[in-house]
């Protein structure tokens, strides 16, 4: 393995790595895909359908007993996030790409939304991607397979809305609604994140890895913890190390290109391992920038019950999750804080009912409240965008190692007087909008929670304030790349990964010219 070299290796097969290998692979490119965790049968390996009451605490663990996968941040499995993500697929805008041209805060992209744009094209076709069209300005329409209906709960909340002059949308998510590519449309039998048996979902596995390796040109090396990116004295990577997550042995991979694709927190981790001569402070880091600039989503939180369902006949409607959104709105409306939330709604998990312990009363008056509310409870999930500060970062834990005998990767997050501007406002209308749709309400969160992890080795035109040039190059060593959501320079209101696919085969795209070229 260690005499071989690659033309490219990617660390990591998640949604990112995953796409761009695939990528890579069909343009002819020798590449090696080197991930963490095993291999993951996603129609036998998932606890698709389990129950509470079938495990201890009534806890639900992510794989079957006896089933690998899913240990620790640095070894999930071949597909990575993939594997159990919600699958909501937003294109960012032109406004999200130029937030402070727009608001005068945050930070630009060096790319604009027309260089993504046949990008989001290219992956909707590849994947599918259901979701309707609805000609909204911050939110771009793009190529859909039909929408899957509204739930009666979705119908009651877009009532509410209407009053207060706030839309309310068919998700867009990259699950099959009919089907094609080989996989069935999806049947709404459980939820997403525990994995989909059929992969009516995207997963990059499936998708994107089995399908490039007929080409002979992706080799996946599973169980394999890239605990460094190696760099030459004359300032090139030449390949990465790894442990053997089973036996502990250390190996090397070698390659002309590396392309760093863990996610978020872990990618800029590495990075921070990856210590040198050239690099002491990390590398590809001359900046002072990696670990900086952490932006993840934040998001609030309020329950509820929907007057007009309570006491109606429980019904299971947890397949598929969340049908409907609340885009965002408030760009156009009078406000003190910069860029704007959407909505996340009604994709609670009615397997558990943790919700049942606030509900007050005993015996059978009790239990008869609980289910009448059954049918009734919706989560609202406001998601908002934080912008970079200088108190929230990414750093190295080397006290607190894993159990790899790697340092962890430590997030510090302070909300800055922006960030409780924006949750207050997006709890605010969260309540105002479910009290027009005749809601209980019965907790409401008090503090912004982190979500979707973003930033920390962000693209940009200026070597000295970003890690990352538009192509998502190192601007410090010229064959080294990074795509996932750590080149984030903002973070949007939106779900990331789509565009990071999109980023991803723009890339793979830029990867496979420069070498035909002999740029790299």
């Amino acid at each position: 393995m260690a005499s071989k070299v690659y033309d490219v290796v990617v660390v990591g097969s998640g949604p990112s790595g995953g796409t761009l290998s695939a990528h890579l692979a069909r343009a002819g490119v020798d590449v090696a895909l080197v991930e963490g965790g095993p291999r993951i049968n996603t129609r036998t390996d998932f606890n698709t359908h389990a129950m509470p009451f079938e495990f201890a605490n009534r806890h639900i663990p992510t794989m079957k007993p006896g089933k690998q996968g899913f240990d620790s941040e640095r070894a999930r499995g071949v597909g990575g996030k993939s594997l159990t993500w919600n699958a909501v697929a937003w294109r960012y805008s032109q406004r999200d790409f130029k937030g402070r041209v727009h608001d005068g805060a945050g930070e630009d992209w060096p790319i604009d939304y027309k260089d993504l744009e046949p990008y989001y094209t290219k992956i909707e076709r590849e994947v599918g991607v259901c979701g309707n069209r609805d000609g909204l300005e911050d939110l771009p329409d793009g190529e859909f397979l039909p929408p899957v209906p509204m739930k009666c709960s979705d119908l009651i909340v877009k009532r509410g809305a209407e009053k207060l002059g706030v839309k309310v949308i068919h998700v867009r998510k990259s699950t099959l609604s009919k089907a094609m590519f080989g996989r069935p449309a999806c049947h709404f039998c459980g939820n997403c994140m525990a994995g989909c048996d059929v992969v009516a979902k995207y997963n990059s596995a499936d998708c994107h890895i089995v399908p490039a390796q007929k080409t002979g040109k992706l080799e996946v090396l599973s169980n394999s913890i890239v605990r460094e990116v190696m760099v030459s004295d004359e300032n090139r990577v030449t390949g990465v190390r790894f442990l053997n997550r089973e036996t502990k042995q250390e190996g090397e991979v070698r390659g002309r290109v590396v392309v760093v694709s863990c996610a978020c927190a872990q990618s800029v981790g590495l990075l921070m391992m990856s210590k040198s001569r050239l690099y002491p402070n990390g590398l590809a880091n001359s900046s002072g920038q990696l670990g900086k600039n952490f932006i993840p989503h934040f998001t609030g939180g309020v329950q509820c019950f929907l007057g007009e369902l309570k006491g109606k006949p429980a019904a299971n409607d947890e397949g598929f999750l969340d049908h409907a959104y609340v885009p965002s709105f408030m760009h156009n409306r009078k406000r003190d804080y910069a860029r704007s939330f959407g909505i996340q709604f009604n994709y609670q998990n009615r397997r558990a009912v943790g919700w049942a312990r606030e509900i007050p009363g005993f015996g059978k008056s009790y239990k008869q409240a609980v289910k009448d509310r059954y049918p009734a409870f919706l989560t609202f999930s406001p998601y908002g965008e934080m912008l970079p500060h200088a108190k929230t970062y990414l750093d190295l834990d080397y006290e607190k190692k894993d159990v790899h005998g790697l340092p962890m990767v430590r997030r510090h997050v302070t909300w800055s007087e922006h960030d409780w501007k924006l949750f207050r406002e997006m709890t605010e209308w969260s309540k105002r909008i479910l009290t027009a749709a005749g809601a209980e309400i019965l907790a409401v969160g008090e503090e912004p929670r982190t979500n979707h992890e973003l930033g920390g080795a962000r693209m940009g035109n200026d070597p000295k304030t970003s890690v990352l040039n538009k192509w998502c190059q190192s601007h410090d060593v010229k064959n080294l790349f990074v795509v996932d959501g750590s080149v984030f320079p903002s973070a949007s209101e939106k779900n990331p990964t789509h565009t990071m696919m999109a980023l991803a085969a723009r890339t793979a795209e830029y990867i496979a010219e420069s070498l035909k070229k002999g740029e790299l």
